[in-house]
């Protein structure tokens, strides 16, 4: 019997394992394969900023880059006129939208997919202000796969925008 307890023991110990196991350290690698173009901001490739909101093109392929950020500059203004309207009827509720789509051949977005601020203010709002405005915009038509144009927005309003806008404090 002690015999059983001792073999028992020493295959406890051997399945435990001992300081012979292998150990991978933690690793905190990064590397940035997607740098930012000359003037971008934040790591956008273009930010519009308005009093009430702000538009920024996250990331955009196969579009003319000048071009996408005139329809940017309107869609910031539209979005601060209707934020100021919604302010003034007291139903502006603070929020943020992404959008990523689709450009297809006759410079329409499709296949749009969102994400907003959670709530019914912030998500009618982002509804409203962002997403409508979004679907209407028309970029340069072009005869090429729609799989190779597409387009990723940021849109932030109300009380969140002031902090995006404002230039981050040193530490």
């Amino acid at each position: 019997m002690a015999r059983g307890g001792l073999y028992a023991g020493a295959v406890l110990a051997l399945a435990c394992g001992g300081p012979g196991r292998d150990i991978i350290p933690e690793s905190h690698d990064v590397q940035d394969t997607h740098a930012a173009p000359p003037g971008a901001e934040g790591g956008y490739e273009h930010v519009a900023k308005r009093p009430m909101g702000m538009v920024a093109i996250a990331e955009s392929r196969g579009l003319d880059k000048q071009a996408s950020a005139l329809v940017i500059d309107r869609m910031a203004d539209s979005l601060d006129a209707c934020a100021t309207r919604l302010a003034t009827a007291g139903k502006l509720a603070p929020g943020a939208a992404r959008i990523a789509a689709r450009i297809e051949r006759d410079g329409s977005p499709s296949g749009l997919a969102l994400t907003l601020t959670p709530g019914p203010g912030p998500t009618a709002n982002a509804l409203l202000c962002v997403v409508s405005p979004f679907k209407l915009v028309r970029f340069a038509s072009a005869d090429v796969d729609p799989a190779t144009r597409g387009i990723a927005i940021e849109a932030v309003w109300g009380a969140a925008s002031a902090a995006a806008a404002a230039p981050p404090t040193p530490p």
